[in-house]
């Protein structure tokens, strides 16, 4: 899988979940900032569509923000 956060925003018709993955990926984008500052974003997203976590999750920690 070589997603990117575009191709999955691309493909989200849903515009609250085009928010949370946005809101995820400026956040982790963000100088200094700490695990505890970005998790509750991932918390929100989890909770909303887990299958898009998952796409998710892999590029915040692959620093994949292209």
């Amino acid at each position: 899988m070589n997603f990117k956060f575009k191709d999955i925003i691309n493909n989200t018709n849903d515009q609250v979940l085009k928010g949370l993955i946005l809101k995820v990926k400026n956040e982790s984008q963000k100088r200094d900032i700490s695990f505890s500052d970005v998790r509750p974003h991932l918390l929100d997203l989890l909770n909303y569509d887990k299958k898009i976590f998952d796409d998710v999750i892999f590029l915040v920690l692959n620093n994949k923000y292209r």
